[in-house]
């Protein structure tokens, strides 16, 4: 056995803390010189050589090499032996082994491969490439080695910190479970919520669908409006969840925008007036009418912006505008939306914190107006999955206004309503009595898409003046909230005035007046627009007073129902629910279809039911006592295997994993409660057509 130290000058490639040290092992002194004559001038490799293969192991052992050259044919051990016995010690198992032989043989190579070497050469091989291969494996080595003492010393240390914070472990056991609790708790507020929700939200649209005047059905409306408000709380919470995971799944429908807006003011509209706040907005004109996204999630996000600017502004006015953005990809539209009030406004080293989750402005903040800190947050990441974005521009104590683009699809839409009215009021001549600019605007604007001519005045004084001018007009509209005299007021005023005793004056209020109440009769007002102004409640309230009849219906929640369904598509339906309203609700939308479902209150009654008599789809309620919706599935898959009904989850819970749940369970779809009109024709549709 013999040692041969290279000490001449040369670059190296790895830290001199992990120098290359290479061990030959070779029955033949010749050979072990003309290696160490190769590597000679290379500084950073340190050559070790053996003659002994018997030793060789022993020898290893001590030089802890980088890498190990040896000889395939030598006396006493041959080889393949020594591979293998390098790779049965635990302190040279992982090192390289480069096999050195004279012939060039796959069947050899094959062999020495199988006992554990790493690469393969004739000697004496090239220098460039003996150096070449050396240091490639040296390499590997060395990061091997590398790694695992990170790794170890990695593990080390987390064996510390698991002895030193036994106490700590617990209590992640503790929050573990914890969460777990959470998860069913929001699961079942979830649930609990949503069934009750289902009966206020579908008997008011059955309400609508009856005769009513006008003010019951705007009260129906109101309280269907905040039943939607109310759903969106929770909804907060748990569409966080899925927006965190990456779950968040939008719908595509065609919805009328303008409506949308309105609707989300109309809920908002009672705060707004509570604090003297004039609340509006205006679309362009060359935005359609209809277009095709998701309605649900743009109004979700209009809520959190408008509450905001409404909880954040003591006086003045808040306003959403919407306009086209040019930057649309072909057969599609970018809308842009613009949230801007007259508010406190926002530090601008503060506006970092806006859209981080759980995060307020300041604790001040949170304590004066509330709030969980989720609503941006929700919103920016609701713009961004309809391929758009959120910011906000603010100055402190001057306002702010959020902006956030969306990307929607034109939809193909009905005639609109507006268009049939304005051959009736085209050219009549209405004086619009109204302090604030922005509300001013908004109505001339859709008094001239309506063709009539209009004159704004921010002043009482302005309007006498007007009306003793001689000038004719056909119409003057009064806001009730004006400040230097109520709407009331200006029109005993107006009365006085020569010729305006049967002059036509239409109300513009932010309150509603009670029953019984006797002011604006006595003064001779018309008609009653109430704010936010909505175009149907406006243009309504046009034609009554120029046409002197009802005003053209508006459309309810339910009339668009398809109620000859059953007659081109019969089918033998099964609800079970536990709860006797949603029972109802479910039973009378499938009636107005012109369905004669079936109710079950279990899924033992349900079996009992499919025994008797065939279904093409099964409406199944999750939860239900003696057996629930998921149990009763899977029996159904097993005992009616040949031919089963289409099976519909029906739920209250709306966590992630829940439609997963369901589909293992055997169910073919899942609606989630309240239950939605068009959700449930499009599964009797889609369900409908395979079970004929």
């Amino acid at each position: 056995m013999s040692e041969i130290v290279s000490s001449n000058p040369g670059e190296s490639e790895l830290p001199q803390t992990y120098p290359i040290i290479v061990l030959l092992v070779d029955d033949q002194p010749i050979i072990g010189e003309a290696i160490r004559r190769q590597l000679a001038n290379q500084r950073d490799i340190t050559f070790h050589y053996c003659s002994d293969p018997a030793a060789a192991l022993t020898f290893a052992r001590q030089v802890k090499p980088t890498v190990i050259l040896q000889d395939m044919v030598m006396p006493e051990v041959d080889g393949l032996t020594l591979a293998r016995q390098f790779r049965q010690n635990p302190e040279t198992k992982d090192i390289p082994i480069i096999v050195l032989s004279t012939k060039e043989d796959p069947t050899i190579k094959s062999e020495a491969f199988s006992a554990g070497a790493n690469d393969y050469l004739i000697k004496l091989p090239d220098k460039i490439e003996l150096i070449a291969r050396i240091r490639h494996h040296s390499r590997s080595y060395l990061n091997q080695i590398q790694r695992d003492e990170a790794y170890r010393a990695l593990h080390e240390s987390q064996d510390r910190l698991v002895e030193s914070n036994a106490s700590l472990l617990l209590l992640n056991q503790k929050l573990e479970e914890a969460t777990k609790a959470k998860s069913q708790f929001l699961a079942t507020m979830s649930h609990e919520i949503r069934t009750p929700m289902n009966a206020v939200i579908g008997m008011t649209s059955f309400v609508l669908d009856t005769e009513m005047t006008d003010e019951q059905r705007d009260f129906i409306e109101t309280i269907r409006h905040s039943g939607e408000a109310l759903l969106s709380l929770i909804n907060d919470i748990l569409d966080f969840s899925k927006i965190e995971s990456g779950r968040m799944e939008l719908e595509n429908h065609p919805f009328d925008l303008r409506a949308c807006i309105e609707e989300t003011l109309d809920l908002l509209g009672a705060q707004a007036a509570v604090k003297n706040l004039d609340l509006a907005y205006l679309v362009e004109d060359s935005i359609p009418l209809m277009v095709s996204g998701d309605g649900t999630r743009l109004r979700q996000i209009l809520i959190n912006l408008i509450g905001n600017a409404l909880k954040f502004t003591p006086q003045g006015e808040v306003i959403v505008t919407v306009n086209r953005d040019d930057s649309a990809p072909p057969g599609s539209i970018v809308l842009h939306f613009a949230v801007r009030d007259t508010g406190i406004g926002i530090p601008t080293e503060k506006q970092d914190r806006l859209f981080k989750s759980f995060s307020q402005i300041d604790l001040s903040t949170a304590r004066q107006y509330g709030g969980t800190g989720l609503g941006l947050t929700i919103s920016q990441r609701l713009a961004e999955l309809m391929n758009g974005r959120m910011w906000v521009e603010s100055e402190e104590k001057k306002g702010s206004t959020f902006h956030f683009v969306i990307q929607v699809n034109p939809a193909e839409s009905e005639t609109k309503v507006e268009e049939v009215v304005a051959t009736q009021l085209s050219g009549k001549k209405i004086l619009i009595v109204e302090d604030n600019a922005t509300n001013g605007q908004i109505l001339a604007h859709f008094m001239e898409k309506l063709g009539m001519l209009s004159r704004i005045v921010t002043r009482p004084a302005e309007a006498y003046a007007q009306l003793k001018s001689g000038e004719t007009y056909d119409l003057v509209m009064l806001d009730q909230q004006m400040p230097e005299a109520s709407g009331l007021k200006m029109a005993g005023e107006i009365r006085r005035l020569p010729g305006c005793q049967s002059l036509p004056l239409i109300l513009l209020s932010s309150t509603r007046f009670r029953t019984g109440d006797d002011s604006a009769q006595e003064v001779g007002i018309s008609d009653f627009v109430y704010k936010p102004i909505r175009r149907a409640q406006l243009r309504d309230a046009l034609s009554r007073t120029f046409e002197d009849k009802r005003p053209l219906k508006k459309s309810s929640s339910i009339s668009n129902v398809d109620k000859t369904l059953a007659a081109r598509m019969p089918l033998s339906i099964l609800v079970s629910d536990d709860n006797p309203v949603n029972l109802k609700v479910a039973w009378t939308y499938l009636n107005r279809m012109g369905y004669r479902a079936d109710m079950a209150n279990n899924g033992l009654e349900v079996l009992k039911a499919m025994e008797s008599k065939s279904y093409d789809i099964v409406f199944l309620d999750v939860q239900m006592p003696e057996m629930d919706g998921y149990t009763a599935a899977k029996r159904i898959c097993e005992q009616w295997k040949e031919r089963r009904p289409s099976l519909i989850a029906l739920t209250g819970n709306a966590l992630l994993g829940d439609r997963e749940k369901c589909l293992e369970a055997g169910m073919d779809d899942y609606i989630t409660k309240p239950i939605r009109l068009k959700e449930l024709e499009a599964v009797l549709l889609r369900f409908g057509k395979s079970a004929g």
